[in-house]
């Protein structure tokens, strides 16, 4: 039986949602995964999405936006524990990995270092120098790999990780989303808009459910604090998000369009867009008042709608099965 530890990038739950499907796929092939991330995410993710708990290890990269941008998000490997006696290491989008398992595969769709604008240039020269030396295994969902992920690593592309293909009625869809997850700079501005929001009267959707991070302190009975739960999900036609792989994933499991806001600096989030009006799952919106104006038009449009849902029934989302297996049979 193969160990494998999965280290999961600090930055929003998406990188650990994705270890922890991750982590269940590799258990079903026999395998032994430990997953090392903060003991409080993973409980908030196994138990709002149903997820099944691996093996823990109660560890915090601090690994973020700001952390990037001020030189700090590499310190975590002085200090991380000894992965040595795993057969198998995976490190979720922090490829610092490299300087003590020169064999550790790489997961995720971009670089921190590609991503960021006034990225510092001696972090950067470092992660370029890695992978070169290195040209790392890794694996990306090829709905949203970079190019620089392509240029620079021994790639493997699967499909969207997902836990299970949930039943979705698609004729109770009638509520909306709005959340901008635990990274960016985007919070204000999405602030703003939920307050102006909820003076409204009445809106297009049954229901609008908002990130408690940006909900007002009053607002009116149409609008909800949002879960992300299975339950959420079902009910909801459209989502207006920020776009990391992690929100627009679980919006493409629940068969919601998606319309995306986002800092016009993040060069991830300019790519996720793109790439989710390429495959037909949503509109390449940039501003939240814009995303917005275009849910309320798809909320009253049927046709689009059905449109919608049959192109989002043929997207790959047996991705996680599909890592497990590539992992297992490369190594």
């Amino acid at each position: 039986m193969k160990t494998i530890a999965l280290i999961a990038c600090s930055n929003g739950y998406g990188h650990i949602r994705r270890l922890l499907l991750l982590a269940h796929a590799l258990s079903n092939k026999g395998a032994n995964p430990v997953l090392f991330a903060p003991l409080n995410v993973v409980e908030s993710v196994v138990k709002s999405e149903g997820i099944i708990r691996p093996k823990i290890v109660d560890f915090n990269t601090h690994t973020n936006q700001e952390s990037w941008l001020n030189g700090t998000a590499t310190d975590w490997i002085n200090f991380a524990p000894n992965f040595s006696g795993f057969d198998i290491v995976i490190s979720d989008n922090l490829i610092e990995i490299l300087l003590v398992r020169p064999d550790a595969w790489l997961s995720g769709s971009f670089f921190w270092h590609e991503s960021l604008n006034n990225f510092p240039e001696n972090l950067k020269l470092q992660e370029l120098s890695l992978l070169r030396k290195y040209k790392p295994r890794m694996i990306s969902s090829k709905m949203f790999t970079s190019d620089a992920v392509k240029n620079y690593t021994t790639l493997f592309e699967v499909g969207v990780y997902a836990q299970k293909n949930h039943t979705i009625n698609q004729m109770d869809k009638k509520d909306a989303l709005i959340a901008c997850g635990k990274g960016g700079s985007i919070k204000r501005q999405a602030e703003e808009f939920v307050k102006l929001l909820a003076t409204r009267e009445k809106t297009k959707f049954r229901q609008v459910w908002v990130d408690p991070d940006i909900l007002p302190y009053k607002y009116p009975k149409w609008m909800v604090p949002a879960t992300f739960t299975h339950k959420m999900y079902q009910s909801i036609l459209v989502a207006v998000i920020r776009p990391g792989v992690g929100s627009v994933t679980n919006s493409i499991l629940s068969k919601a369009r998606v319309f995306p806001f986002f800092e016009r600096d993040n060069k991830e989030m300019k790519l996720n867009a793109v790439r989710i009006q390429l495959y037909g799952i949503g509109e390449n919106t940039h501003t939240i008042n814009n995303a917005w104006y275009q849910a309320e038009l798809f909320m009253s449009n049927k046709k689009n709608q059905a449109k919608h849902f049959k192109q989002s029934q043929r997207i790959d989302i047996d991705g996680a099965q599909q890592a497990a297996d590539i992992i297992l049979k490369s190594t």
